[in-house]
């Protein structure tokens, strides 16, 4: 079942195919790469790729976050693309598919205001030779990426990465807002943790949950109950309406969430044994000068914070 809002200018389109929905066994949204000590996550978010993007400055900002980074696996945390068109697409991804480092991808709220049906993109990165990604078109879940990354040794699970859509925007007759995981996204990943077991896992989406809002509260008036590094320099622009999910995805092992989607933010914070990290703006597209990128280092000694890189290439 595929909901979206999508804005075109100043009016919001409401994109609707949900008939003949399937369900899908878990197993279906798994993937799984080899865990080695020190597997390095690269995680780019917001190059925002659009029709008058500079192709050729947009891709050297990637390429040399991506050479300096040399990690095991790339996550890109949404708006990739917005108000793209296909050749757009197809160059930014076969691009990041050139340097065989396996991908994943997940979606932001504009990946997907471009001149190209909304299933475009799935279609792109499918094709490619080292894009790790699931979707279905008609499956029964909200959004458009819920899968999973296990990351094993010797047929055990070391690590889990969750790619979740935290979708794009909402709407009722007065209001017009971002949108939040839906029940069944979350149903979702308590399902996986049942049928695969609890280990330590990592949640990669776009829109922050309320918990990053109230994390940065408290951190930046100096409540020692978080700790983290950084500094916000928007507003959280968090869904529209609180949610359980923060509490449910945690009692399912995810220990770190990392997003995008405000570029001005860059802090790390530790909240409830939880990490909480913004990704850093990957190119000099829409606002905000700073520009860099974020790596997860995983050990089988366990995930905290120190593990978590941010480097700044251009200010």
């Amino acid at each position: 079942m595929k909901k979206k809002f999508l804005f075109a200018g100043f009016s919001l389109i409401l994109l609707l195919t949900s008939c003949n929905s399937t369900s899908h066994p878990i197993s279906d949204y798994r993937k799984t790469l080899t865990y080695k000590e020190g597997f390095k996550i690269l995680q780019l978010t917001d190059i925002h790729n659009s029709n008058v993007t500079d192709l050729t400055a947009s891709n050297a900002y990637v390429k040399e976050e991506i050479e300096d980074a040399d990690p095991d696996l790339i996550v890109i945390t949404g708006d990739t693309f917005m108000d793209a068109n296909k050749t757009i697409v197809n160059s930014t991804i076969d691009f990041i598919d050139s340097f065989n480092i396996p991908f994943a991808f997940t979606y932001g709220n504009h990946d997907l205001q471009g001149n190209y049906d909304d299933d475009y993109i799935n279609r792109t990165l499918t094709s490619t030779k080292n894009a790790v990604f699931v979707d279905y078109d008609k499956d029964a879940l909200y959004g458009r990426t819920n899968y999973f990354i296990d990351l094993t040794k010797d047929n055990t699970t070391v690590y889990r990465l969750y790619i979740l859509d935290s979708n794009s925007y909402w709407q009722n007759s007065a209001f017009i807002g971002y949108d939040i995981f839906h029940e069944g996204q979350i149903k979702h990943v308590e399902d996986i943790t049942e049928e695969y077991g609890k280990v330590p896992s990592l949640a990669f989406f776009h829109i922050p949950l309320y918990e990053f809002r109230t994390a940065y509260n408290l951190y930046k008036e100096g409540d020692t109950s978080v700790v983290g590094t950084g500094t916000n320099e928007e507003k959280c622009s968090v869904g529209y309406t609180e949610t359980n999910a923060f509490n449910r995805m945690k009692a399912c092992g995810i220990e770190g969430m990392f997003i995008g989607h405000d570029h001005i933010n860059d802090t790390t914070l530790l909240y409830n044994n939880v990490v909480l990290s913004y990704g850093m703006k990957s190119t000099a597209e829409i606002y905000h000068d700073k520009i860099g990128y974020t790596t997860i280092t995983l050990n089988s000694t366990g995930f905290s914070m120190t593990d978590v890189k941010k480097v700044i290439t251009h200010e």
